[in-house]
């Protein structure tokens, strides 16, 4: 779990009087030395931010309070216009995280509670949730799980249903990468049950999770699984006429690889040129690959064709954003998945307004990066698409 990010402002030495307005247009309420804001104060800035508490040469330090518009809210010791230190912080979806911050992340003892009744007490390192208990547990519960995964990819594999003639059948993929945050198996959840009622895949959907809370569940996602999945899959559908739906959410790296990570398991991660060669492997003619994670953009090339559709949740070079542990979805899962698909009456129509809806929340969030989300598609990809939408019930 990774806290917010506080919006850092800037205020310049001899730029201020007080009750004035900054150069960035917000502006300052309080005590100054030298011009600049010093001792207690308020400063509203232009995006509707609200920080109140102490000051000491243009920056927020020592006790203090900051407010967004969005609903989120944090009260407790400052360094640098992040929370650093002891601190409460409610969140915008609704979370409350109690205890010790660093650089604006939870670091230290503190207690998580989700909006769903979820708590995480215990030690927190860089934003990550870790308790001694709990991981003595996972261990042990990892070692029992990898004798069971054999049958549960068996089991999962078996249910799958054959191809439906006369129609062109949607097949799905759902795979949740990094088993050390929740929001990927969430978010992989989410999909396979939004797909199942709104788009036909009821016992034609697989999901490959890595998750602390599936581990004697649910087939973990490895190379070895995705390759099965994807042979099984093929086996089941009409590789000529039938779709391949691969989303895939996890982190991503500046190298352009797919974290697979299960809690206390090494495993490797997934790169273009492996799922391509998955991919090409398994025959299937008409493929939609979505993939949520930094740097998505860097699979495009290796997966684009006149009959595959690529949606990246950000560029080849840049972050994409949400992957909190107390989060449902990812920013972008949010956007396209949530917000924009069940209204939409196509992939690129639906891409189209989540990459807007990112940017506005993004801009909202003044993450000075932002993720520009990509879409590439052939014609033939196109067509096909147009066809199985119009038979779509």
């Amino acid at each position: 779990m990774r806290a917010l990010f506080l919006s850092l402002v800037l205020l310049s030495p001899g730029l201020f009087a007080q009750d004035a307005v900054s150069p960035d247009g917000g502006r300052y309420y309080g005590q100054l030395r030298s011009g600049i804001p010093h001792g207690k104060g308020r400063y509203e800035a232009r995006g509707g931010e609200v920080y109140e508490g102490e000051f000491r040469n243009g920056e927020m330090v020592g006790q203090g309070s900051f407010s967004r518009p969005d609903g989120t809210r944090y009260s407790g010791e400052f360094a640098k216009w992040k929370p650093h230190g002891k601190g409460r912080l409610v969140e915008a979806g609704g979370a409350v995280y109690e205890g010790e911050f660093k650089d604006g992340l939870y670091d230290g003892e503190g207690t998580l509670r989700t909006p769903k009744g979820e708590v995480f007490a215990g030690r927190w390192n860089k934003g990550l949730y870790f308790d001694a208990a709990e991981a003595q547990r996972t261990a042990l519960a990892v070692e029992a799980a990898l004798y069971s995964q054999r049958a549960l990819l068996d089991k999962a594999l078996a249910a799958l249903a054959p191809s439906q003639a006369g129609r062109i059948n949607l097949y799905l993929l759902a795979v949740a990468g990094d088993g050390s945050l929740e929001v990927f198996r969430r978010e992989v959840e989410f999909v396979r049950e939004q797909f199942d009622r709104d788009f036909g895949t009821r016992g034609r959907s697989v999901a490959l999770i890595n998750s602390r809370n599936t581990l004697a569940s649910a087939p973990m996602a490895t190379h070895t699984s995705l390759r099965e999945a994807l042979r099984a899959i093929a086996a089941k559908m009409n590789r000529e006429r039938d779709i391949l739906f691969v989303f895939l959410t996890s982190h991503g790296s500046k190298e352009h690889e797919l974290r697979l990570h299960q809690n206390h398991i090494l495993l490797r991660g997934l790169r273009p040129a492996d799922l391509a060669a998955l991919l090409k492997e398994s025959g299937a003619r008409w493929k939609v690959v979505v993939v949520s994670a930094c740097y998505a953009g860097g699979f495009i090339e290796p997966l684009k064709d006149e009959r595959t559709l690529v949606i990246a949740a950000a560029r080849h070079d840049r972050q994409s954003f949400g992957c909190a542990d107390s989060a449902d979805l990812t920013l972008f899962g949010r956007a396209f998945f949530k917000e924009a698909l069940a209204s939409a009456r196509s992939f690129d129509e639906a891409f189209g307004k989540a990459a807007t809806l990112v940017g506005e929340w993004e801009k909202r969030d003044k993450i000075e990066e932002a993720s520009l989300p990509q879409i590439t598609s052939g014609r033939e990809i196109g067509e096909h698409l147009r066809r199985w939408w119009a038979q779509k019930p």
